[in-house]
């Protein structure tokens, strides 16, 4: 699979209970990533702007396999 895009998530109930990065190619999607909360972060706001701040920095054309 050649990520085209991504983007971040929050759980999605009756799938994943964490945070993710999800990959995209064409209409396939997938989850690359799961985000646990520590439970030491107990402001909401602190670990939203941790979520946010998680980027990749893939190469092009780079592929999962």
């Amino acid at each position: 699979m050649k990520i085209e895009s991504y983007s971040h998530s929050e759980p999605i109930e009756g799938l994943c209970k964490q945070h993710a990065i999800w990959i995209y190619e064409g209409c396939v999607t997938a989850p690359l990533i799961y985000l646990q909360r520590p439970k030491w972060i107990k402001d909401d706001s602190v670990w939203e702007q941790i979520i946010q701040s998680v980027f990749l920095s893939l190469p092009i054309d780079f592929e999962v396999k």
